[in-house]
Formats: structure tokens, C-alpha cells, sequence
């Protein structure tokens, strides 16, 4: 009998091996995310934000302005002037009942009084603060919110490094006291600059300075000037040896220029300000407004705004584009402005006599 040999089987098909389709499960996310990109949405809509600035202006301006549309494809229409013309105008907008303004970006000086004046409002649920550990300083610059602090300037004396050379710099401000020193100090005139007030009022709260070193250094023949660029100017083209007052923000630029000039620190302390930003009351788009908030104070904002302007970041985790000349090296004494410095009894009481001290 003859056996047929047996016939060979395709191999059962098992599980394994039968490929499987799988529905791609979408990232699940916060309350606080999903309520943000409402924001954001409704942002586009609206498609634009306005902003009265005095720091955003040439190439800055410029780069802020693409870089948040190219991010979100809204429009940031800038406005550039003075704090205290840009505190009219909004006066001006809310009477009449026509905003224009959506951001307002200056000195605390003047965003405090737009506060007092309540024309600002507080721009809830950033996810940019919802870590305050990522920042070198309080992103608040009052308790409530309304102001935020984007950028940190040192505001102090300065010199000449071809008129003054190493190991000559005065150490303290009680040095400028000196009669070496006499007709060769430039300050900003307090008629029309707050730089001087600024820089010495935050010293003078925390007792490290006296009026009556006020008064003296008053007395020292002052050259006078208009504010920060004028200051600059004359420093740099070694007219004078000393800026009692320049701040970081405006000597960087002349610096990478080749100025000859160098930041020096004082046993009393130098004041280290805050450049501020805040959404103004009633604004005509305030989704725009609050994103374009957000995205300036974001590693990603910081980093535009403060490498094109040789500037501090209010981050840690952002580089400093300041030049070394005028980084104060770690031990220096910084001073940190507050709101109280800057409030509105204060500048009060410094009107009645820093004026009348250094009017010429």
C-alpha cells in the first residue's frame, strides 16, 4: 500500500501578526492651556494690538514687530514717545470714550501714575508667570499685577575710560564730593529727565545715601543735561571724565560702537530699575493685548527684545547681552527700585526740593 506523503499547510494566522490601526489619541491638556488658547484664537480675530512705547523704537521696534507676528500672525502697531505725553493721551481716550492704546510700555514712574489714574487694568492668567522662580526679580512690579517689569537697567555713574584711567575711578558717591571732581559731573537735569530721580530717590529710601549728600553734590557745578542720550553723547566723546547718572539700556549701544565708557560701582549702591509694561483699561483689543503680554515676557520675547538692544533680561534663563563694560562685577551693591519709590508722594516730595537744589 502506497502512503501519499502529506501535504504541507500555510501556517495559521495568529494575533501578532495581523497589524493592528490604532486611532492617534490627542495630548491631553490643562483647564489653565485649554483657556489660554481661547485667548490666543480670539487674539488672531482681533489681529492686532496697539502700543505707546518708549523703548521699542528703531531696529528694536522693528524686530519685537515681526518676530510676535510671525509667531502669531497679529499686528503690533507701535507708537513711540514720552511716558508723560503717553499719560495725556490716555487721559484724553478714556474721556472722549475712543481707546486706541492696547499696551503701554515705559518707566514705572509713569505707568504707576497711569495706574493711579486708572488707566491700566490687570492682564489675568499669563502662562509666562505662572513660574516666578524663572525670573532674576519680581515680574510685578506692583502686589496687584498691573505692571510688569520686562527689562532691568542700572542706572549709575559711569566714566570715561581715555579721561579716567584704572584703579583712578571713584569708589563711592561720597568721593564725587571732592573738589577734583568739580564742573566734571554730568546729571540729568531734574526739569527734564526723572534719571536723576530715578537713581538716587531708591539709595535715599534705603538710607545708604542722605539728603544732605543731595544738597552737597548739588554744589559740585553739575553739568546738567537732558536725559540719557545727551548724557551718553558727552561722556563719549570725552567732553566730561563722570556720569553721575547713565543707565545700562543707553551706554551699551555707544559702547559697541567703541565709546569709551565703563560702568563702576559704589559702596552706597547703584539702582537697579525696571523698564515696565501693563494693558491699558478698556482696551480695544484685549486678547492681543494680553498674548503680546505673554509672548514679551516669554524666554522667546526676552530673547528678541533684549539682544537687539544690548540689554538685561528680567529672566534666568535668557542671556545678558550687555557688553562686560557695563556689567558690574557680582559683588557690587545693587539697590532694587519699588513701587514706593516711584509713588506719587514720593516724586511730591522730591519735586519740592531736588529742583529747587539743582536748578540752574
Amino acid at each position: 500500500k502506497t502512503v501519499s506523503p502529506p501535504v504541507p499547510t500555510a501556517p495559521r494566522a495568529t494575533a501578532a501578526a495581523v497589524p493592528s490601526v490604532t486611532t492617534p489619541v490627542a495630548p491631553k491638556i490643562s483647564p489653565e492651556e485649554a483657556e489660554w488658547q481661547k485667548v490666543v484664537e480670539a487674539a488672531r480675530r482681533e489681529g492686532k494690538a496697539t502700543i505707546y512705547t518708549w523703548g521699542y523704537i528703531g531696529d528694536t521696534g522693528t524686530q519685537i514687530k515681526n518676530a510676535f507676528k510671525s509667531r502669531y500672525g497679529v499686528d503690533l502697531d507701535i507708537v513711540t514717545g514720552r511716558g508723560a505725553e503717553f499719560t495725556e493721551r490716555l487721559k484724553t481716550e478714556k474721556r472722549i470714550g475712543n481707546m486706541i492704546a492696547d499696551l503701554t510700555q515705559g518707566a514705572s514712574v509713569h505707568l504707576l501714575n497711569m495706574k493711579n489714574l486708572d488707566l491700566l487694568e490687570v492682564a489675568p492668567g499669563l502662562p509666562a508667570l505662572r513660574n516666578k522662580g524663572d525670573f532674576r526679580v519680581d515680574p510685578m512690579l506692583d502686589k496687584e499685577g498691573y505692571i510688569l517689569n520686562e527689562n532691568v537697567q542700572i542706572i549709575g555713574p559711569m566714566v570715561n575710560t581715555n579721561l579716567v584711567k584704572p584703579g583712578e575711578e571713584p569708589k563711592s558717591l561720597q568721593e564725587m564730593l571732592d573738589p577734583k571732581w568739580k564742573g566734571k559731573l554730568l546729571a540729568h537735569s531734574p526739569l527734564v529727565s526723572t534719571g536723576t530721580y530715578i537713581a538716587f530717590i531708591p539709595l535715599l529710601n534705603a538710607k545708604t545715601i542722605t539728603l544732605d549728600w543731595l544738597r552737597d553734590i548739588g554744589k559740585q557745578d553739575l553739568i546738567l543735561t537732558r536725559g540719557d542720550q545727551d548724557t551718553a553723547d558727552k561722556l563719549s566723546r570725552g567732553e566730561y571724565p563722570v556720569a553721575l547718572v547713565l543707565a545700562d539700556t543707553m551706554a551699551g549701544p555707544y559702547i559697541k560702537e567703541g565709546a569709551p565708557i565703563k560702568a563702576i560701582p559704589m559702596a552706597e549702591g547703584i539702582t537697579a530699575s525696571t523698564l515696565v509694561i501693563a494693558q491699558t483699561k478698556n482696551a480695544p483689543h484685549p486678547n492681543a493685548a494680553r498674548l503680546f503680554l505673554d509672548w514679551i515676557l516669554s524666554p522667546e520675547g526676552q530673547t528678541v527684545y533684549h539682544k537687539s538692544k544690548s540689554t538685561a533680561s528680567v529672566r534666568k534663563d535668557v542671556p545678558d547681552f550687555r557688553p562686560p563694560a557695563v556689567r558690574l562685577p557680582p559683588t557690587a551693591k545693587l539697590v532694587l527700585e519699588t513701587a514706593s519709590d516711584v509713588s506719587d508722594e514720593t516724586k511730591k516730595y522730591v519735586d519740592k526740593w531736588l529742583i529747587e537744589l539743582w536748578k540752574k
